[in-house]
């Protein structure tokens, strides 16, 4: 190589680092992450699902006990 390119194309000196810093982030740690908080995301919504499914089953559970307890009450008033 000519000399003249050679100096056009001098290569840098490495950075300097600090040997406490925590070393860099890579691509498979970050795609690990969104793994993980892609499953944490899916199992949420797996649990409100069921929690509302839940809901669901109580709340008609307690419309009819109010309706029994109603018809209940009915039936003593007109009794007496």
């Amino acid at each position: 190589m000519h000399p003249s390119f050679a100096r056009l194309f001098k290569q840098k000196p490495p950075r300097k680092r600090d040997p406490n810093a925590p070393p860099p982030p890579t691509l498979l740690g970050q795609v690990k992450e969104l793994r993980l908080t892609k499953e944490e995301i899916e199992r949420l919504q797996l649990q409100i699902m069921l929690t509302q499914q839940r809901l669901d089953y109580v709340e008609a559970k307690n419309r009819r006990l109010e309706s029994s307890l109603e018809a209940l009450q009915n039936w003593v008033k007109n009794r007496r």
